[in-house]
């Protein structure tokens, strides 16, 4: 008899996965992530967000004693997350606070596994295309934000992202000079109006696409632009390298276009019901319920009930 295959690790995507509409994690989650947490099996995050804004859903999970890891900002970069309460006195010099934004809870310390970021050229063509087509773009560098707001409703937009994420922006009149003494963004995202998102993309992708990855929102109301190398398969990757983890062991869960290679390099590759059509047509599986259901959850817990899941 052919042995049951079991998966050692799950990496969930957040906004339209793990996340409500609210953009928050339900108790019902919580629960049994730490649950299996606390019997082995790893639970790992994916996002398109900034380490900054992944910080209260890993405090939310409360995995004291033991190093969260996560990709951010679409694979850019790979951090190990550990929660203040578990530092040792030694540690405390070398804390990073990426939670100084009164919207983020709790001090962390991250260890930086890998970062890709977006080259200088590259940065200074993006900014200067979303200036001529009066978008405003956010500038992704450490653990900051930075933005240029010039138009009525650049502010509008950029409180909109940062109600979605809880990360405020770093607001600087000198177009991005700042931004750029601080060191490469991790990656660039274009603010939009959303009836203009198709426009904004096509614009960006049309004049990018042969040096950046190149990726529309979801949320639609905006765009981003990446490493070329960057995507959210070569994170898991990288961060699976560092975990010692086959990728074949791995549960990875999506609702996105940037899911794509994520799904497909995983060695269970699942679409959430609400997912986009793209996605699921790359799935090896796609959940009965919707991220609002907690569906990501719930398809996990037929894995482990089924003896999928090892730990």
């Amino acid at each position: 008899m052919e042995q049951k295959k079991q998966y050692r690790m799950v990496a969930f995507d957040l906004d339209g996965t793990l996340l409500d509409k609210s953009h928050e994690i339900s108790s019902y989650s919580v629960d049994y992530l730490r649950s299996l947490h606390k019997k082995g099996f790893i639970i790992s995050i994916a996002t398109g967000r900034s380490p900054a804004a992944t910080a209260e859903v890993i405090r939310r999970l409360g995995f004291h004693g033991h190093d969260f890891p996560v990709v951010t900002t679409n694979g850019a970069k790979g951090i190990l997350v550990r929660h203040e309460s578990d530092l040792t006195e030694e540690d405390g010099e070398k804390n990073q606070d990426f939670s100084q934004n009164p919207m983020v809870s709790g001090k962390m310390k991250i260890t930086e596994l890998f970062h890709q970021p977006v080259p200088l050229d590259l940065a200074k063509k993006t900014l200067q295309i979303a200036k001529n087509i009066g978008c405003v773009t956010n500038y992704y560098v450490g653990h900051e934000i930075y933005a240029h707001v010039f138009e009525d409703w650049h502010m509008e937009a950029t409180k909109k992202y940062s109600n979605l994420t809880g990360v405020e922006f770093t607001y600087r009149e000198d177009d991005y000079d700042e931004a750029m003494t601080k060191g490469l963004p991790s990656k660039l995202l274009v603010l939009c109006e959303p009836h203009k998102i198709d426009e904004i993309y096509e614009k960006l992708d049309q004049t990018l696409g042969n040096e950046a990855k190149v990726i529309r929102g979801s949320p639609p109301f905006f765009v981003e632009v990446l490493n070329k190398e960057v995507n959210k398969g070569n994170g898991l990757e990288l961060l699976c390298k560092s975990l010692n983890v086959d990728l074949s062991q791995v549960v990875a869960m999506g609702d996105g276009d940037n899911d794509i290679e994520f799904l497909q390099v995983s060695g269970h590759g699942v679409a959430m019901k609400n997912a986009r059509e793209t996605l699921k047509d790359v799935a090896d599986d796609i959940t009965e319920n919707c991220n609002a259901e907690d569906g990501a959850i719930k398809y996990l817990q037929k894995m482990d009930s089924s003896g999928s899941l090892h730990y």
